[in-house]
């Protein structure tokens, strides 16, 4: 009976810790595959983007002190995790974590290059090259994403 009671209240407890968390929401999964010619061979690559938003809560400044406070929109600060795999195995070869600052309706796109693939969000745009497993950000965009990068360790 002692055991039941720890469970119950173990299970009871992280379901409210996980209840009371707020501002964090795992949005999308999308996994695309493209084609690119290669020394005059089609070869085919696929991309997958995991995305990650995190909604800042601010509260109105007229509200101070109240119990009940308005929020005030913020924009989410989005983190998408894009694996590449551009050889003929299953494991995705390179990864890149693309963050920037988001708004309530941002469109993002993965669109197809002569040499790989275009990322779009809103009217900014980065491109990334399959080929030579690098990515290009035009100057004027460069302020507003953030890239980190790596590969598997063998």
């Amino acid at each position: 009976m002692k055991t039941i009671l720890t469970l119950f209240s173990f299970f009871t407890l992280t379901a409210f810790v996980g209840y009371g968390q707020d501002g964090v929401m795992n949005a999308t999964k999308e996994h695309k595959t493209f084609t690119i010619s290669e020394n005059g061979k089609e070869k085919q690559f696929s991309v997958k983007v995991m995305e990650h938003r995190d909604y800042a809560v601010k509260l109105n400044k007229n509200d101070k002190g109240m119990v009940n406070q308005d929020r005030k929109p913020v924009p989410a600060f989005v983190t998408k995790l894009i694996a590449v795999d551009h050889d003929a195995d299953t494991d995705f070869d390179s990864y890149t974590v693309l963050k920037y600052k988001g708004s309530e309706k941002n469109t993002f796109e993965l669109a197809p290059t002569s040499k790989g693939f275009e990322i779009k969000v809103d009217d900014r745009k980065m491109q990334y090259n399959v080929l030579d497993d690098m990515y290009y950000i035009k100057d004027k965009n460069k302020d507003f994403f953030m890239i980190e990068e790596f590969t598997e360790a063998p």
